[in-house]
């Protein structure tokens, strides 16, 4: 039976084109093939040149076959190309190409011949039922949270971010891999070499895609390293003296275990010291610690992120509004200038 082709992010004319190219492309074809919109097609076809088209290929390249549509001149990056502008030809070869690796589609579903209806039967008169109460209008979902239009090295270790391993360069530095599936990822230096890769933003057209073979040898080799300490690594050394977000600059924080203090890092273990006894705000943990305000917030974003910090929210402290107020405004005209006299 004809296999199936589903096209994701292209324009209506170039479904519209694509479509049109199949129907006449049907005699040269080795094996037929339809049009389909389902998530089970035999290929999809992803149009690369879109905002987001790049991520979506990365998404889907290791879990299904697929083809990009581009105006681009080849790249060795993608195996199955149809060029824009759209030629019969080009279609022909890349659809006997997939024809060649996959199986026939499903077939059609019988058609279900009509029973006739049996003959209504006498029944006695009920009274009529009373009126049905109003069906509760459906729960408005969630909107999903935005992803930054910026993105630094710890937005793509959060979950969903990616969906294969990626190698990512930084001037500077030792090439990084992320692999996604085990949460891990692979480099040639310390952890501290990776400094440049946390510092700068990183676009998704700088994440290039890692072969299953070089991902498998990476992975035999044992040499792996949790995810953990390289989202720790990008917000101590990318966050720049600011909060992150989810951080309350009124709260209080407080250590909920020893941390695994890098050497490289000593004004660490004052922080963490006074972070451990109590509670404490901002303010008065870079007070006790004698460190800048700005090497506190980078920390506790740093811990926060990993799960060791547990914090005591502002809303629910018990001092007078005035003196919150106050200690907000303290804390954000210190951030302004994290390293003032």
């Amino acid at each position: 039976m004809a296999r199936r082709l589903a096209i994701q992010g292209a324009s209506d004319e170039d479904v519209a084109r694509v479509r049109d190219l199949l129907n006449q492309a049907a005699s040269r074809l080795s094996s037929p093939w339809r049009m389909h919109a389902g998530d089970d097609a035999e290929l999809l076809l992803i149009d690369v040149d879109t905002v987001y088209g790049h991520m979506d290929w990365l998404r889907a390249h290791n879990s299904r076959l697929v083809a990009v549509l581009t105006s681009h001149a080849q790249d060795d990056e993608y195996e199955l190309v149809l060029h824009k502008p759209l030629t019969v030809d080009n279609l022909v070869q890349v659809l006997d190409r997939v024809a060649a690796l996959t199986e026939d589609g499903p077939e059609a579903a019988p058609a279900v011949a009509a029973t006739p209806a049996p003959a209504p039967k006498k029944a006695a008169a009920k009274p009529a039922p009373a009126a049905a109460a109003p069906m509760p209008a459906p729960p408005v979902p969630a909107p999903a949270p935005e992803l930054p239009k910026e993105r630094r090295l710890h937005d793509w270790l959060a979950d969903h971010a990616l969906a294969a391993a990626v190698r990512i360069r930084s001037a500077g530095a030792p090439d990084v891999i992320l692999d996604p599936g085990h949460k891990t990822y692979y480099v040639e230096g310390s952890l501290r070499a990776l400094a440049p890769h946390c510092g700068r933003i990183v676009a998704h057209d700088e994440l290039h895609e890692v072969s299953p073979v070089e991902l498998a040898r990476l992975q035999a080799s044992g040499k792996g390293q949790p995810y953990v300490r390289l989202v720790w690594l990008s917000h101590v050394l990318g966050s720049g003296g600011h909060p992150a977000s989810g951080i309350d600059v009124n709260a209080k924080f407080k250590m909920s275990r020893w941390p695994q203090i890098e050497r490289e890092f000593p004004k660490h273990f004052r922080i963490a010291t006074v972070m451990m006894k109590q509670p404490a705000t901002l303010g008065e943990i870079a007070e006790q610690s004698g460190a800048t305000l700005g090497d506190v917030v980078d920390f506790t974003n740093a811990y926060h992120a990993i799960g060791y910090i547990e914090s005591e929210s502002a809303a629910a402290s018990t001092e007078p509004a005035a003196t919150r107020d106050s200690g907000r405004g303290a804390i954000l005209s210190r951030l302004k200038n994290p390293f003032g006299s």
